[in-house]
């Protein structure tokens, strides 16, 4: 068998290869700058007290009433939607994956459409539908009621916009059980519930504790919902903003990042332990690579009705938006205009260009760094390559409002001062963003031959060309992927940019969360319209504008 020599650690005919020793300083620098540094700031600022050692900020903090009580109502937010999202999401791509109803592009296409708008858009949606001079609550049913402000709202909202992603770790969980198991239960005589009941749930224990884990971080992270609809249901995220933003009390945010930080990553690790566990293998004959689909009618109408009923509430959200864009007054005067589209693209045109441009800019670094990254790990043997790696996914545990507090601490002073630069929002949109760069880029990365780097070495080649000009051709759709992925993200993110947006550099989302405070209903719900359409544009038309060279790759 042949084997890869450790890159950096050889000599060839062109002398000692240099590569590793550039890249691995520089991408464990920015690492240890933008994600350790930042969270020991955050972590020194929560324990100390006048600059010395102490546990009096953080006792406080948990010994007050009011901060306990919004920590269980944090927890008790992030259970229910990890639990009830969970089971949306698996019968959701259950109906999608083995039972033959039809239209399922259409019903998949309107599941990931909150995956491409900000979360905060499905608060706004809420207010015009079921606020107090909603559409259905005021103008339908005569009532002008304040039930949606509070823990059946964010319960809610959160269910809408998070929902998907879970749906998507379930639907290709789904797609990859073996077939063959399926096919011997159904063989000897099993229906298809206990073949649900005894063979695929079995098999998706560790997907589904890693929907709950999706559905909890995602939850503990949210910020826009829990401020526009927690009511009397406050939770750590809209806190910490409040304490942050409102009283200016550093030492007391802190602390409650902490307290959010802590659950967040005993998810993390309590996830990583059971998947390592809880792992299962097929072992016998190659079956069927073909999942057989459940056609008995029954369960084919309730599938249509369950999958019908998600996308039409999903649907009723983006058409309430559209209609509140378009029309002179939500709520009081539905006459058409365009003075809200109008309005947003002149007074917001700053924040779209400045999110148009600071996403695409990050989303590049996030992915250049991320293949690094994945470079130095699968592709190296440098001592603390094992700690770069975890340390460069570590946000992935890490709550967003988390993130943005720290670096909006970190770097408001020396040594490094970047408040109100461009640089701290695209540090921050790469930060979030890295995780997945590594971890689609070691994929990749492992997918492809060994051989071909021996091979290019022996042609005399360093591990520097190798990489640019054999191993980045090969993962060309893999990098496109990780840049549009990176670029969603990035523009529809609030909790990791609320505390680094300044004047001189503004943000879609920021924005759309200052003009409901302001009670611009019309204009916020343009400006939500137009980030959707730019995000749409850029997933399909990037692909097409850079035409067959990324396809022939496939």
């Amino acid at each position: 068998m042949s084997s890869v020599a450790p890159v950096g650690l050889t000599e060839g005919k062109q002398g000692r290869d240099w590569t590793i020793y550039l890249v691995y300083p520089g991408v464990a620098a920015f690492v240890l700058i933008f994600t350790a540094y930042p969270m020991l700031d955050l972590l020194a600022r929560a324990f100390s007290v006048d600059g010395r050692f102490s546990l009096e900020a953080l006792a406080g903090t948990v010994a007050a009433p009011y901060n306990r009580a919004v920590f269980w109502n944090t927890l008790l937010l992030g259970a229910t939607v990890a639990v009830l999202g969970t089971i949306l999401a698996t019968l959701y791509a259950y109906a999608i994956a083995r039972v033959a109803i039809p239209g399922k592009r259409f019903w998949h296409f309107f599941a990931l459409l909150p995956t491409i708008s900000p979360p905060i858009l499905m608060a706004l949606g809420l207010i015009m539908l079921y606020g107090r001079r909603g559409l259905i609550t005021h103008e339908l049913l005569g009532l002008q009621s304040t039930g949606l402000y509070g823990f059946t709202g964010l319960v809610v909202a959160q269910l809408i916009s998070y929902f998907p992603f879970a749906y998507l770790l379930m639907l290709n969980l789904f797609r990859g059980l073996d077939a063959s198991l399926e096919e011997a239960a159904s063989t000897m005589g099993a229906n298809g519930w206990n073949v649900l009941r005894t063979i695929s749930l079995p098999l998706l224990v560790p997907g589904l504790a890693g929907s709950m884990l999706l559905m909890f971080s995602y939850s503990f992270a949210d910020l826009g919902n829990p401020l526009l609809l927690g009511g009397d249901f406050p939770v750590l995220s809209s806190q910490i903003y409040q304490t942050i933003i409102g009283m200016y009390d550093i030492p007391k945010g802190a602390a409650l990042a902490v307290l959010l930080l802590i659950p967040a990553l005993l998810m993390f690790f309590a996830h990583k332990a059971l998947s390592a566990r809880m792992s299962f293998a097929s072992v016998g004959a190659k079956g069927s690579s073909r999942h057989r689909e459940v056609r008995h009618r029954g369960v084919q109408i309730a599938a249509l009705i369950f999958v019908g009923a998600i996308t039409l509430v999903i649907c009723l959200q983006y058409a309430t938006i559209l209609a509140g864009a378009s029309t002179q007054l939500f709520g009081i005067n539905y006459g058409f205009t365009t003075k809200h589209f109008v309005a947003a693209l002149t007074k917001s045109r700053g924040a779209l260009l400045d999110t148009l441009i600071l996403g695409v800019v990050a989303s590049f670094l996030s992915v250049m760094l991320g293949v690094l990254i994945a470079w130095v790990v699968a592709r190296t043997r440098v001592r603390g390559g094992s700690l770069l790696d975890f340390t460069a996914n570590l946000p992935l545990a890490i709550p967003g409002t988390v993130i943005g507090l720290a670096f909006g601490l970190a770097f408001n002073s020396p040594p490094l001062l970047l408040t109100g630069t461009a640089a701290i929002i695209v540090a921050a949109f790469v930060v979030r963003s890295l995780p997945y760069g590594i971890r689609s880029g070691v994929a990749a990365l492992n997918q492809i031959n060994r051989t071909l780097d021996e091979a290019s070495t022996t042609m005399g080649a360093t591990s520097g060309q190798t990489l640019w000009r054999v191993l980045l051709p090969i993962i060309q759709p893999a990098l496109l992927a990780g840049m549009i992925f990176s670029f969603t993200r990035s523009v529809t993110t609030l909790s990791a940019v609320i505390f680094v947006v300044s004047p001189h550099w503004s943000l879609v989302t920021p924005t759309i969360l200052s003009q409901m405070d302001r009670g611009d209903v019309g204009e916020a719900a343009a400006l939500s319209v137009i980030v959707v359409v730019m995000v749409l544009a850029v997933i399909h038309g990037v692909p097409r504008l850079l035409g067959g060279d990324w396809r022939e790759t496939r």
